[in-house]
């Protein structure tokens, strides 16, 4: 049976992926107005090597607002949702309870140890190389999203580990620009906290970018692409 970059069988992939875009479709696109705009940007892009860099708002929201919106061009999307789409999360994150982590985590999300922060605690190490590799398999198999920040605090820095991944796999690199998520969900993304929320996406143009310069200065295109300084 056909399995994808992380051996998950397709036809469950799909299920799952499936079964979560109607169980918030109602929070994204009933109770609150999810604006899609720039999906003209995705339309000609390969079917593998494409990095999503996007402003993380949410814990779980924010990708499941991109699994929405990323398969927005096919209609009935929700029928037929990307399945080659993998998120990158901090392994803590992914360890917490709920069904929602759980289906993300099944739904090949790529989790990865944090260099700089553990339990709430600031630490200092080193790049795994293991996590590189996972980054590079998803990107082998199809589109990676991943928050450059690493954290939904407004205003983080970006971190370099996804200009270290960008100059090693040299995947096109598209920015994503959420907005609003914060006002209408709760930190985490599991909670509704308030309803009527106009809520929106953007997917802007592939960046121009020199992989021969510096992580920091391919660092410093990329948060200018998604509007963090």
């Amino acid at each position: 049976m056909l399995r994808d970059a992380f051996g998950h069988l397709r036809p469950v992939r799909w299920a799952m992926i499936n079964l979560g875009g109607y169980l918030t479709a109602l929070q994204l696109r009933v109770l609150n107005r999810l604006r899609i705009s720039g999906v003209e940007n995705l339309k000609n892009l390969p079917g593998r090597g494409v990095l999503l860099v996007s402003n993380h708002m949410t814990h779980y929201m924010d990708s499941i607002v991109v699994f929405h919106s990323v398969s927005y061009l096919r209609r009935p999307y929700l029928l037929w949702p990307r399945t080659n789409l993998y998120v990158v999360a901090a392994l803590e994150t992914m360890h917490k309870s709920g069904w929602l982590p759980r289906l993300m985590a099944y739904n090949g999300t790529i989790s990865v140890k944090r260099t700089w922060k553990e339990q709430g605690k600031l630490i200092k190490r080193k790049i795994d190389p293991d996590d590189i590799k996972k980054v590079g398999a998803g990107l082998n198999g199809g589109w990676v999203l991943t928050y450059p920040q690493g954290t939904t605090t407004p205003g983080a820095p970006g971190r370099l580990g996804c200009a270290h991944i960008i100059k090693r796999f040299r995947p096109v690199v598209i920015p994503v620009r959420l907005e609003g998520l914060r006002t209408a969900f709760d930190k985490s993304g599991l909670k509704l906290r308030k309803i009527g929320v106009e809520m929106s996406v953007r997917y802007g143009r592939p960046l121009d970018i020199d992989y021969t310069l510096s992580a920091p200065e391919i660092l410093r295109q990329v948060m200018a692409g998604i509007g963090e300084p």
